[in-house]
């Protein structure tokens, strides 16, 4: 007897198990992000508003006093120079620093070049296109388009596409993001940035959040660079970020991408092996 309860009771849990399974990380994912979470009572937003009112007007009190002033004068000054540029900065090689015509078009930069009449761009337009695999069901492809202006400013845009197949069932999820970059750092062989922006998970979600970003890119020795990025966003409280670290190897104004993606979207994270190419323009 006991040993017929034991076997219903795997049979039962491989069931289980096998439907789990068979739904797919990507069904799962999205089924978490259209769910919405209620976090708040009545009482407790009555108290939040309240709260807030309150803060409102300390917040007032403390900018009508002048110690207070010197304060948030000193952490507005102390904001500005961490995240956009420091008075020690300004006569630097790096404040002057340029968009170069492409990376390592000679072996010492990347894609900035200190002053130089001739090497450099006023924009300039880079595109990648990667291909994903997690395994034989579950594939797709990341297409980004990385606009460059203004010496320290990027427009930056990406479609990312996955497929799964499940039980000869085919799910599908697309996210787009958009995020205006700013490269805080500038060097010849390393820059890094941080981005704001909005991230929309479109298939059957059809939902959009505030996204944000940052990256960097290393450029060892010509012909190879490693980049690295990531990006994240909220939706319905779950979160939904990509992560990538790809080896390039540069050729003229060409690149051959491989490397790592990782995915996450809602309970579903999803590692991927990448291998791509790119052009900048």
């Amino acid at each position: 007897m006991l040993q017929k309860l034991l076997l219903v009771i795997l049979l039962l849990f491989g069931a289980h198990c096998c439907a789990f399974a068979q739904e797919g990380k990507l069904k799962k994912g999205k089924e978490r992000l259209k769910t919405t979470k209620s976090t708040r009572s009545t009482g407790k937003r009555t108290t939040t508003t309240r709260s807030n009112r309150s803060n409102r007007n300390r917040f007032g009190d403390d900018i009508s006093n002048p110690f207070a002033r010197i304060i948030w004068s000193i952490a507005a000054h102390t904001f500005y120079g961490v995240a956009i540029e420091s008075v020690f900065e300004k006569n630097g090689r790096m404040h002057d620093a340029e968009i170069s015509n492409y990376s390592y078009k000679t072996p010492n930069y990347g894609n900035f070049i200190y002053t130089d009449s001739t090497n450099y761009n006023i924009t300039r337009l880079d595109i990648t296109n990667t291909f994903v695999r997690e395994n034989k069901n579950l594939y797709g492809n990341n297409f980004g388009v990385n606009f460059r202006f203004l010496k320290r400013f990027a427009l930056d845009l990406e479609y990312l596409y996955l497929t799964e197949k499940v039980q000869n069932h085919h799910e599908s999820f697309s996210l787009y993001s958009a995020l205006l970059k700013y490269h805080r750092v500038r060097t010849q062989r390393f820059d890094a940035w941080f981005g704001l922006g909005i991230m929309h998970v479109g298939s059957d979600v059809d939902k959009s959040g505030f996204g944000m970003g940052l990256g960097a890119e290393l450029f060892v020795v010509k012909p190879i660079s490693i980049d690295f990025c990531h990006k994240w966003t909220n939706i319905n409280q779950e979160e939904v970020y990509k992560t990538k670290l790809l080896l390039k190897y540069h050729i003229k104004n060409y690149q051959i991408l491989s490397g790592y993606e990782h995915f996450k979207i809602g309970v579903s994270k999803i590692a991927t092996f990448s291998v791509g190419v790119g052009a900048s323009f």
